[in-house]
Order: structure tokens, then C-alpha cells, then sequence
């Protein structure tokens, strides 16, 4: 009886084991895909030459805090039918750049709390960031969205003409146009690209 306990000891050791290394195994596959390195070394002649990186004369970092009053009224809320739900956390900010997307003409400066007009070092440590780091592994972002930033881009016109609008909270992002992308292909990217808002003096949504 004794050998036969002993026995069943060895077995459940063994099992608790191999659960822990199969936690270890997963645990570190999961690191391995949310790390971010240098994949590519492209010049930044080569990078400028992606859209919308040439055709941008200068890119802008912003913030944008949910307030009714930036959208069209017919885009309002606030004192219609009882009936009708508010915007949730976010849902302002999707709303008014959805308007842009299809009428960039649309944009009004004064609607953004925060703008950082990007120096030339700036926008290389930016494209440089999403053309050479990463790590072949696709990530999706969190299912939550809550937008508070955003890259835009403006013409030789000084018009704006493309947006990347991001949660940095959720870990998720889109764009204004399906010909560019952050190549988010490795979970801490966009944790990087929150380093260069903060480093770009940017608040809200990074600090706060």
C-alpha cells in the first residue's frame, strides 16, 4: 500500500511538472511575440518614400478630449429626444474624425487640446519605428477603443489629408486609408510610438 501511494505521489509530481513548464513554454512564447526589434534597416530615403510619408509636408501629434460641441449639431446629442443614448468614451472622437475622413476640409485646429508639429528627427525616429521594428508576428489590438491621440498628415497645401487615430489604452489604432498602417506586428509597438508622444510633449491620452 505504501509503494502504491508513493507511486501515486510520483505521478501527481510529475504531472505539476509538466503544467509548469507548459505555463513556462506559453508564458515565454507571449513574451517572445509582444517584443519589438529591429527587423529591417531601411534608409530614411527609403521610408520617406511609403505613403503618406511623401506626400506629407509636415506630420502633427495631437490630442483630442470628447466634447460635443466640436461635431455638427445635427451630430449632437445633448438635448435631443430622452430616448437617445449619449456618446461612450471615445465615440466623440470616432464620430468627428469619421466626418474628416470624408471631408478633411473639415478640420478646425482649435478642436485639438494638444499639437506637435513632428522636426525632421522626429519623423525619422517615426518612421523608422513602424518600417524597421517589429517582429513578423501579427497582434491584434485589445477589443476596447477609446481614442484620445493622433498622427496627421498635411499636404504641401498645408491641407490635411490622412490621420492615424489611436488608443494607446487599448492597444488598437485606424487609419483614415487602407494604403497605410502602423505594420503593428508586435504588441509593444504602439508602447513605443506612446514614448514618442510623451517625448513630444503630448498629455492627454499619455499621461493622463
Amino acid at each position: 500500500m505504501f509503494t502504491f501511494f508513493k507511486i501515486i505521489l510520483m505521478i501527481f509530481r510529475i504531472l505539476v511538472t509538466f503544467c509548469l513548464l507548459i505555463s513556462f513554454v506559453n508564458a515565454s512564447a507571449q513574451d517572445e511575440e509582444s517584443q519589438c526589434v529591429r527587423i529591417n534597416n531601411f534608409s530614411i530615403e527609403e521610408r520617406n518614400q511609403n505613403y503618406p510619408f511623401n506626400k506629407a509636408r509636415r506630420i502633427v501629434f495631437s490630442s483630442f478630449q470628447g466634447d460635443e460641441n466640436k461635431l455638427p449639431k445635427n451630430k449632437r446629442k445633448k438635448g435631443y429626444d430622452e430616448g437617445t443614448a449619449p456618446y461612450v468614451a471615445g465615440e466623440i472622437m470616432q464620430t468627428y474624425f469619421d466626418i474628416l475622413k470624408k471631408r478633411p476640409s473639415k478640420y478646425n485646429p482649435e478642436h485639438f487640446e494638444e499639437k506637435v508639429e513632428l522636426s525632421e528627427n522626429q519623423k525619422n525616429q517615426l518612421t523608422d519605428l513602424i518600417f524597421n521594428v517589429g517582429n513578423n508576428i501579427y497582434v491584434s489590438g485589445a477589443k476596447c477603443y477609446m481614442p484620445r491621440n493622433a498622427i496627421l498628415f498635411f499636404d504641401d497645401n498645408d491641407k490635411l489629408f490622412e490621420f492615424i487615430e489611436i488608443c494607446f489604452e487599448c492597444n488598437n489604432y485606424r487609419t483614415s486609408s487602407e494604403k497605410m498602417n502602423l505594420n503593428n506586428n508586435c504588441a509593444e509597438k504602439l508602447n513605443l510610438l506612446k514614448e514618442q508622444f510623451a517625448k513630444a510633449g503630448i498629455k492627454y491620452g499619455i499621461i493622463n
